[in-house]
């Protein structure tokens, strides 16, 4: 029987590699000068009753096609895996390969998927880090000018050139590792669907002000990194009628002087701008041990998933942590361990969570190709072919309602309280 989702092997064979898992790191880089500080909804209000209007996004004629093509640009670091045809390093996958790899995965298992739904993919997979397959190099053989679809698993830096590439060729180009835009501007065909940092401190703000809209917050920040100061500058600007105690902790904090600003009689709510995971653990193990008979609920950063401390039974035992974190892929769902049955019939061993990501990437974008055709830039909002994560992408404009792109801005909340989680 013919297959009708077939996989163009740029790449060497990656069914040899043994799972290796990590938590990527995406908030370590950061720009101080971020260019765009204001959301879709905070731009409106600020020119309601103004002759300022959005700009139209102007979209050529969706093509409706029987095959589509899919290339993947991702860090596979295959000169250094495989050398001779035959895996190195016992076949274990280095960090820095490991996000691409992982997300290849998932979208390999994905295409076994789409061939019982009678789908029609090719699926073009790139190392971008060869340098006769480098991300120039694959534009000006012109390899990239017949796809449908580019999905990259690309640092920050790698973005720009894809996305103008995307842009003057009106192909999709969906950035699935980094939060960061890297300056892109003025491009309808750039799609974010890691949420940006932004987008997570307005979730936490929105929540805030649901919860708690007469209560006041201590927010506890410093201005030591880059990140830590891009956090501070979104919860502080435009807080959405949250009512803020900023509370400067550059110096190392006495748990004494403290005291003051909290309340034994309730709930003390705090948000903790802090990205440095040993720096923010110490400070929660030190307020749950200085103020044993008080209450708090924090809110932490997205780095934050990764700490130990939180897994821990009985730790922490007077607080509630909760951190935004876009995806959810709940371990004892049916459709989760069927995706795990078929990793460990392709590859053995067990899945991370970028190859989730992978399946679900594929599948939800694979979907809205023969739905909609090339040009489905509208019907974004139909998420119903995403089997786990309810993306919400929608464009995103500066403070003068001109466009700069498309964002997911599908934000979930992890409850943490003595070990255990609850996903909001």
């Amino acid at each position: 029987m013919k297959c009708r989702c077939r996989i163009v092997f740029i790449v060497c064979l990656l069914v040899i590699f043994t799972p290796h898992s990590s938590q990527a790191q995406f908030w370590k880089r950061w720009s101080k000068k971020h260019r765009h500080s204001k959301t879709d909804s905070v731009a409106a209000k600020k020119v309601v009753g103004s002759a300022k209007r959005k700009t139209e996004i102007d979209y050529p004629p969706t093509q409706i096609k029987t095959h589509y093509r899919i290339d993947l640009l991702a860090a596979l670091y295959l000169d250094e895996l495989v050398q001779d045809n035959k895996p190195v390093n016992n076949g274990k996958v280095t960090e820095k390969a490991s996000a691409g790899v992982e997300f290849y995965k998932g979208m390999k298992l994905a295409a076994d998927t789409l061939n019982n739904l009678n789908y029609q993919i090719d699926l073009y997979v790139h190392d971008i880090t060869d340098s006769v397959k480098s991300i120039s190099n694959l534009i000006a053989a012109r390899e990239l000018t017949y796809s449908d679809l580019i999905i990259g698993v690309l640092q920050t830096k790698d973005i720009p050139t894809i996305a103008n590439f995307a842009k003057d060729n009106h192909i999709n180009f969906i950035s699935a590792l980094s939060p960061f835009d890297a300056g892109v501007a003025n491009n309808p065909y750039f799609t974010l669907l890691q949420p940006s940092l932004q987008s997570h401190c307005e979730h936490i703000k929105g929540t805030l002000a649901k919860r708690y809209p007469k209560k006041q917050v201590h927010l506890f920040y410093r201005n030591t990194s880059s990140v830590d100061e891009a956090a501070y500058n979104y919860f502080s600007k435009n807080d959405n009628g949250v009512n803020f105690n900023k509370v400067n902790f550059a110096a190392e904090p006495e748990m004494g002087k403290l005291k003051p600003l909290f309340d034994s009689t309730q709930v003390n709510v705090i948000v903790m701008a802090f990205f440095d995971i040993a720096y923010a653990e110490k400070l929660l193990n030190q307020l749950s041990e200085a103020f044993p008979d008080y209450r708090f609920e924090v809110y932490g950063m997205p780095s934050w998933k990764s700490m130990s401390l939180l897994r821990k039974k009985d730790s922490l035992p007077n607080m509630v942590i909760d951190i935004s974190e876009p995806f959810n892929f709940e371990h004892g769902s049916k459709q989760i361990r069927s995706i795990e049955r078929m990793y460990r019939k392709e590859f053995g061993g067990r899945p991370g969570e970028m190859v989730f990501r992978g399946y679900e990437t594929m599948l939800w974008y694979a979907y809205l190709l023969k739905k909609y055709g090339t040009i489905f830039n509208t019907k974004m909002g139909d998420n119903s072919g995403a089997p786990f994560t309810r993306f919400q992408v929608k464009p995103k404009w500066n403070k003068d309602l001109e466009l700069l792109y498309n964002e997911n801005l599908h934000v979930y909340l992890y409850r943490y309280q003595n070990g255990s989680c609850k996903v909001e």
